[in-house]
């Protein structure tokens, strides 16, 4: 495990500068993604069992609102219950998804940081470096590719999360529509 990390700290240096905000945004990404995931995930599993939403909902309602007697009544608590799940998620999502690009853009700026460094050390003639800022510039791409490729398909499981979340919901409150008509 150690080796582990010995190595982990030789790519980092290997890097340049651009490899530590590139492993700062990296675990912000993930955090806010497994973040978004699980708290979904956990709503969907709720939504799927009828006790376990029938009680949730009961809860939900029974705090927000003084009683449920007609269709307009249910309608307002999914209404208000959508707004109270999703307001911070959606946000957050956002973020994930627009900082999913970010290491990307960083790794690109490693590789031009690199470049530079390998053609001024060609004027000096000094292969070792031109190697050198080779390397930067590779590893920065790399770090910026494999940083950015999970978090964008986190962002994507994410969504789809939301999405499926939202179907159940309109779903619950359809079946309760329903049975409150009869």
């Amino acid at each position: 495990m150690s080796d582990f990390f010995y190595s982990a700290i030789e790519l980092l240096k290997a890097g340049g500068v651009l490899m530590a905000p590139l492993a700062a945004l990296a675990f912000y990404l993930y955090y806010l993604g497994f973040e978004i995931c699980f708290k979904v995930i956990r709503w969907n599993r709720i939504c799927a069992k009828t006790e376990c939403f029938d009680s949730a909902f009961s809860a939900f309602s029974k705090s927000e609102f003084s009683g449920v007697s007609e269709t307009g009544d249910i309608k307002r608590i999914f209404s208000h219950l959508r707004m109270s799940l999703l307001s911070g998620i959606e946000r957050r999502l956002f973020v994930l998804k627009v900082l999913s690009g970010v290491p990307t853009l960083i790794g690109l700026l490693g590789t031009v940081a690199g470049m530079m460094l390998s053609i001024s050390s060609s004027a000096a003639q000094d292969a070792g470096a031109v190697a050198d800022g080779i390397s930067v510039a590779l590893i920065t791409t790399q770090a910026g590719l494999t940083v950015a490729i999970p978090a964008w398909i986190i962002a994507m499981f994410a969504s789809s999360q939301i999405q499926k979340l939202l179907i159940n919901i309109a779903r619950r409150e359809s079946a309760l529509i329903k049975g409150a008509a009869r």
